[in-house]
């Protein structure tokens, strides 16, 4: 087995301990229990329980910007591109989060915890973000003066939507298009986008 495959082997291990028994009730042996390895295996991949904790998380938060860079590959318009991405990563999250199980308890008592580990992820997002208003900005559909400063501004953002949204606390009796027509909107006005561009 490759070392690449051996690793993923861990990492889905750990995941079903994780979901099945919680972070803090999980111990190095129980991953490697699980996935069938010895601990001396499981050593030579990750040092700490921390360690392929963060693994498990990164590779949740790689299929959001896989599925994210997919919509933004789209041939749509900027305008429809913005609004799909940022519905869609909400939506995306929130299908991540409840797919884990017990990690959800965690996502939500210690966000910054997850915080701490997504820095690659806010990366990319942010880029992703760039390029659509930087597209749009091109194209005469948005008004942006900074488009690095406008994508830092609608990431954190998304970032204090993220528990509310995963929570079903935003929508309060409305339905998922009133949701994003309003998302719509506030996004909108903070690219002042011009419907008619010059």
């Amino acid at each position: 087995m490759s070392s690449e495959k051996t690793r993923l082997q861990l990492i889905a291990a750990a995941k079903r301990v994780f979901i099945r028994e919680g972070y803090e009730n999980t111990t190095m042996s129980d991953i490697a229990n699980e996935s069938g390895n010895g601990r001396r295996t499981l050593y030579m991949y990750f040092d700490s329980k921390v360690e392929i904790y963060q693994a498990v998380i990164n590779l949740e938060l790689q299929k959001i910007i896989d599925a994210l860079n997919e919509i933004s590959a789209k041939d749509i318009p900027p305008q429809q591109k913005i609004v799909e991405v940022i519905y869609g990563r909400m939506t995306i999250l929130k299908e991540a989060v409840y797919r884990n199980g017990t990690l959800r308890s965690g996502f939500f008592r210690d966000i910054w915890s997850v915080q701490h580990f997504r820095k690659d992820f806010d990366s990319k997002e942010k880029k992703i973000l760039m390029n659509i208003i930087l597209e749009g900005k091109t194209c005469g559909v948005f008004n942006v003066q900074h488009v690095n400063l406008m994508a830092t501004y609608i990431q954190y953002c998304l970032k204090g939507f993220e528990v509310p949204f995963i929570r079903g606390q935003v929508r309060l009796g409305h339905s998922g298009d009133e949701v994003r027509e309003e998302i719509q909107k506030m996004i909108y006005g903070a690219l002042g986008y011009n419907e008619k561009p010059e």
